[in-house]
């Protein structure tokens, strides 16, 4: 659910996305139940989640749903990105929700408020969990493959564009689109990110910034694997 509504005094917001200062702030029925609820969340390399959320951001908000993580622009972006969070507070602004600090969904004034933490490549730990502590069997399942042109296609995307805005009904768009980003013109980008450097001012700013959100995730990655020993001993 990524549905946005409209709150009294922060404005237009995500709920499904909202860290846990704001919460506390804003919700006080929501808070108590996370309080008293056991909960967990999932964790990601703090880089490559900043990464994910910037080509999230260009398509979401500037119209770039297919734009290569290499492409120029996406190096510009994440320098306005950190601009504009160096210095900030909680906040809870769509246009940049998916850059919170990971470890804002776990912790709330020094004190650590979900129950556990999973890294989100050992997601089937965390349905084990769950059956474990409340008896639910549920599979999740991570498919959500960002996908971008091969170089070579970067010429077919402005032709491909009109075409799909001005010569083909909605209905028909809908239905071809997965056929036509599930084609070998795209490919999967996620696992370049590593590869593809922002820049030493992102980069340190990242480094500093998600610093907590390293050791979160390497929490995340620990409780796994000690949850994973238990289930085979």
């Amino acid at each position: 659910m990524d549905e946005e509504v409209e709150v009294h005094g922060l404005g237009i917001v995500k709920p499904a996305h909202l860290p846990l200062p704001i919460i506390a702030g804003h919700f006080p029925q929501t808070w108590a139940t996370i309080r008293s609820a056991r909960s967990f969340i999932l964790t990601r390399p703090p880089r490559d989640r900043f990464f994910s959320a910037l080509m999230q951001r260009l398509g979401e908000f500037a119209d770039m749903r297919s734009i290569r993580a290499d492409d120029f622009r996406v190096r510009q972006e994440a320098e306005h990105v950190c601009a504009w969070l160096d210095g900030r507070d909680d906040f809870a602004d769509v246009e940049y929700i998916h850059f919170s600090r990971q470890v804002d969904y776990a912790d709330h004034g020094g004190e650590r408020i979900v129950s556990a933490l999973f890294p989100l490549e050992h997601i089937g730990s965390a349905a084990r969990w769950l059956a474990i502590e409340t008896g639910l069997h549920l599979e999740f399942a991570h498919d959500h493959v960002r996908r971008e042109p091969r170089k070579w296609a970067g010429a077919l995307q402005p032709a491909a564009r009109m075409v799909g805005r001005r010569v083909l009904p909605l209905a028909l768009k809908k239905a071809i689109y997965p056929l036509w980003r599930n084609s070998g013109i795209f490919a999967d980008a996620a696992g370049r990110y590593d590869l593809i450097d922002l820049g030493p001012d992102v980069e340190r700013f990242i480094s500093d910034y998600y610093a907590a959100d390293v050791r979160l995730h390497a929490e995340a990655v620990a409780f796994a694997e000690r949850l994973e020993i238990r289930s085979v001993a």
